[in-house]
């Protein structure tokens, strides 16, 4: 049994109204989404943690210069053979010394300053990497804010037209009925519906891709969206946006810097073997059988040291940080390559959606006219349904394509700022969402002794919650995203593609978290 075309109605509508339904009655702004999305990202969570790491590395560049004090008790057992040993032939002794060590460099060859030096170097890689990964983030809730807008208005301009084609499909069946029309032009009206079904279903499923998405990247319901969006100041000419690109860019940045460390790196080399003064201070106690050989000793000591050849691990080293510093030079006109790349592409990308834009709309005008004209010619019998029908989707595929070409444009420069480096939160005053990296404290252990054997860490949660998971959506009704086309007697239906939930509640979710579907075929 064949579902009738009211089933068929009915089975698109209240689709299209679940998706759309629990709206909030305020909009959702894109600087409340990037806020959203900022806070829960964990991948910029990880790179502030790097940063941190990095700033106490700089820390562990004082070792060499730093006060040491350690301990050593050695114990001693003795058998000595001799003529007077009343057993077994042996004399037995002990002995015990005591020593306590104070001491540090006087003079460390300049390691401490190099590794400072090299030590701030790679913190500003770090943030420079945090800089870039924050970029990601932006663009990212971008694409998917924009990619919800574009999907909403394709879902409600489908939904138009399947609309539409059903008063076509009713127009022609009462006009058969008259005897004014053939069964050929109802055959074409619902042809043309079945396919209008077809991509309404399509478009549906990207909606919801897009909104699965939109709560991964912010852990927010793709509600109503404000559609009002500032693409923000753009560089004017080409040479502008290639010239802030090459200052503003995180990979030039990170590149750049890196040449810096590989030549810090090298005059951190040559200071470990240069000359080194170390002062210490001991006291050692020794105490043994009888008193002939106990002592309490103290003693200072200044030590000048400096090898005298270049060890064959030195040259080996020399020469693996020459071709790091000559690979780290590639890489950072590759960089600049690239960087130039992006942005003249990204520039040009957008002035090709502005165009693009221009001559969407005026085909939109122009197909609405054709329409309009034809219509009237249809009513006067100078031109048939099928004219009717093709001016009619000349219009609705003018509007699709005014849709994609109007996201054309902000996605084109939004990448254009991403590209020239403005892209930030700073440049969103979205600063005070994570907060400065400087402000950031690392997590302080807690030594159980004096002596160095143990430690507790602070008792924390290892793992965030991750409230774009699809664990956090919440259950609906379960859903089918079945519109099976009505047909003509005369076909014949081998097999219908039908999406079907999974039995149960709410959605059913893997153990990667994502929604799962059980694709299967109906037989007839």
């Amino acid at each position: 049994m064949r579902p009738s075309l009211k089933t068929l109605t009915i089975c698109v509508t209240a689709l299209s109204a679940f998706l759309t339904m629990s709206v909030p009655a305020g909009a959702v702004t894109l600087e409340e989404t990037l806020r959203a999305a900022l806070s829960n990202s964990l991948a910029l969570q990880s790179a502030r943690k790097s940063w941190l790491a990095s700033r106490e590395d700089i820390g562990t560049a004082v070792s060499t210069s730093e006060w040491r004090a350690t301990g050593t008790l050695t114990g001693n057992q003795y058998k000595t053979e001799a003529k007077d040993a009343t057993k077994s032939g042996f004399l037995d002794s002990q002995s015990v010394n005591a020593t306590v060590s104070l001491s540090r460099n006087l003079y460390d060859g300049g390691q401490m300053d190099e590794n400072t030096r090299l030590g701030a170097i790679q913190l500003d890689i770090a943030e420079a990497r945090y800089r870039a990964a924050e970029q990601q983030v932006l663009l990212g809730t971008i694409e998917t804010y924009l990619s919800v807008l574009k999907a909403n208005r394709e879902v409600a301009l489908n939904n138009a037209n399947v609309a539409r084609l059903e008063e076509h499909v009713n127009a022609a069946r009462v006009r058969l009925e008259a005897g004014a029309a053939t069964q050929t032009q109802l055959a074409q009206a619902e042809a043309r519906l079945s396919r209008a079904r077809t991509t309404l279903i399509d478009a549906l499923t990207g909606l919801r891709n897009a909104e699965d998405s939109f709560l991964t990247a912010t852990g927010l319901e793709a509600g109503n969206l404000d559609a009002d969006i500032d693409s923000g100041m753009l560089p004017v000419t080409l040479i502008e946006a290639d010239d802030m690109a090459r200052q503003h860019s995180p990979d030039v940045a990170i590149a750049r810097l890196t040449v810096d460390a590989s030549m810090q790196q090298f005059n951190a080399l040559m200071a470990s073997v240069k000359p080194t003064v170390a002062f210490s201070l001991n006291a050692t106690e020794s105490m043994a059988e009888g008193t002939r050989s106990d002592k309490t000793e103290f003693s200072a000591q200044i030590k000048l040291s400096s090898p005298l050849m270049p060890t064959g691990s030195i040259r080996a080293k020399s020469r693996s940080l020459s071709a790091s510093l000559e690979a780290a030079k590639f890489d950072r006109d590759n960089a600049l390559r690239s960087a130039s790349l992006a942005v003249r592409n990204a520039f040009r990308n957008l002035e090709t959606a502005r165009s693009h834009s221009a001559a969407v709309n005026a085909e939109l005008a122009a197909s609405r006219l054709v329409a309009t004209g034809i219509t009237n010619e249809f009513q006067f019998g100078q031109k048939t349904t099928l004219d009717v029908l093709d001016a009619e989707q000349d219009v609705s595929d003018a509007e699709l394509r005014g849709v994609s070409a109007d996201h054309a444009i902000l996605m084109a420069a939004f990448r254009l700022r991403a590209a020239s480096g403005m892209l930030s939160a700073g440049s969103f005053d979205l600063d005070g969402v994570l907060g400065p990296l400087q402000d950031m404290q690392p997590i302080e252990p807690r030594f159980t002794s004096w002596v160095p054997l143990n430690v507790e860490w602070p008792e924390g949660d290892d793992e965030a919650p991750d409230t774009g998971s699809a664990d956090a959506q919440p259950e609906t009704e379960e859903t089918s995203l079945v519109v099976p086309a009505e047909e003509p007697e005369t076909i014949e239906v081998a097999e219908t593609a039908v999406l079907v939930q999974l039995e149960g509640p709410g959605p059913v979710t893997a153990d990667n978290g994502g929604i799962v579907w059980d694709i299967r075929t109906n037989q007839p």
